[in-house]
């Protein structure tokens, strides 16, 4: 019987009985598994691994396994009608980052989120860059889609991270060519009219003008998403730009007063706007290897992160807030894989290739946390 993964599962019954105040286990063929044992109980999964202790370099041995179950006879085992005196748990080990990377690297991508971030979760396995530089436009920038659209500083970003792992003549051209497009994209903040206008008659909004990042696109105001991947992007190839600073007082500015980050703005006509985990994620990492990275707005973003996520399900944020907490080594990550695990477990054949490619970013070890060596 197949799983619903698609892959051989390594399993073993602990049947434990009270017999005459002992405990008798009767174990099946149970081999260690680097990266824990999942716990099955219903549809309720635990892990009993240890956190960042995990091993990526490990082949599944499926010999000597009696079968294999699906999720629906683990589940009936485990729900069925069983004696109050005994208890069944039925646990596997399944290595899910090696079955997303098969996921991504086996069904092509829609548009450019994917297709970086799958070359970034690939680019120890063989990955080509090729297809990412042939859809970059003539003037250096990426749109969200191919032709589609103008081109996004958020998504130029992404792509020009993409492609560091990859330091030949061409990939170091096209990222050369991108970093031109970034140069000259600039928040209409940045523009002297427009910060007279924010300052004396647009007040609905709070944030200074004075301090501009990179906008979505061109002739509009700095975002939080496109300017935390810019500085990211720049940190990345150690490419020095006067902007950075500016890019950083701008996070700072526009950081929620209780910590985190939401999309552009924090207050909008006096209310406070709530934060998101993706931006504080994205935010806290830009900021890391700033000169900020001690603030007490970061530790409070750092911590409501931690606090917003614990039982998220959502595999996008679990992805984005293991990466920024890790990269701090806030204890809040210590919990995070095993959850991103359980969230993308019995979806690897649903879920888009951007969220599948975070995944596996966020549960290599150690975590990626878009700082690696150059090579």
């Amino acid at each position: 019987m197949g799983t619903p993964i698609g892959i051989e599962i390594l399993y073993r019954e602990l049947v434990t009985r009270k017999t005459d105040g002992a405990d008798i286990e009767r174990p099946g063929d149970a081999r260690p598994s680097p990266r824990g044992l999942k716990l099955y109980t219903g549809d309720h999964c635990t892990s009993t691994r240890q956190p960042r202790h995990r091993t990526d370099n490990f082949a599944l041995d499926t010999g000597g396994i009696p079968q294999t179950r699906d999720r629906a006879d683990i589940t009936r085992r485990c729900t069925g009608n069983q004696p109050h005196s005994g208890q069944i748990a039925v646990q596997f080990c399944v290595d899910i980052r090696a079955q997303i990377l098969q996921r991504i690297s086996t069904t092509p991508g829609h548009g450019t989120e994917d297709t970086a971030l799958s070359l970034l979760a690939l680019r120890k396995n063989g990955a080509n860059p090729s297809e990412l530089i042939r859809v970059q436009r003539p003037a250096g920038g990426w749109s969200e889609f191919t032709n589609i659209g103008p081109p996004s500083a958020f998504h130029t970003a992404l792509a020009v991270l993409a492609l560091r792992p990859y330091p030949d003549w061409v990939t170091k051209g096209a990222a050369d060519c991108g970093f031109q497009w970034l140069n000259e994209l600039r928040g209409r903040e940045s523009h002297r009219l427009w910060q007279w206008k924010f300052r004396l008659f647009d007040r609905q909004v709070r944030f200074d003008p004075s301090k501009s990042g990179w906008p979505w696109v061109p002739d509009t105001v700095s975002w939080v998403g496109p300017t935390a991947l810019s500085i990211l992007a720049y940190r990345a190839w150690r490419q020095q730009s006067a902007r950075l600073v500016s890019a950083e007082g701008m996070l700072l500015d526009r950081a929620c007063p209780q910590g985190g980050w939401n999309a552009g703005n924090s207050v909008v006509f006096g209310v406070s706007l709530d934060p998101h985990p993706d931006f504080t994620a994205m935010a806290v990492l830009a900021l890391r290897d700033s000169s900020h990275a001690q603030e007490m707005i970061v530790r409070r973003s750092l911590d409501y992160l931690a606090n917003r996520v614990y039982a998220s399900l959502s595999p996008y944020s679990l992805a984005w807030a293991l990466m920024a907490l890790a990269a701090y080594d806030h204890a809040g990550a210590d919990h995070l894989g095993t959850r991103l695990e359980q969230a993308v477990i019995f979806k690897v054949s649903e879920l888009p290739n951007r969220i599948l490619s975070l995944a596996a970013l966020a549960l290599e070890e150690p975590c990626y946390t878009f700082r690696e060596p150059t090579r």
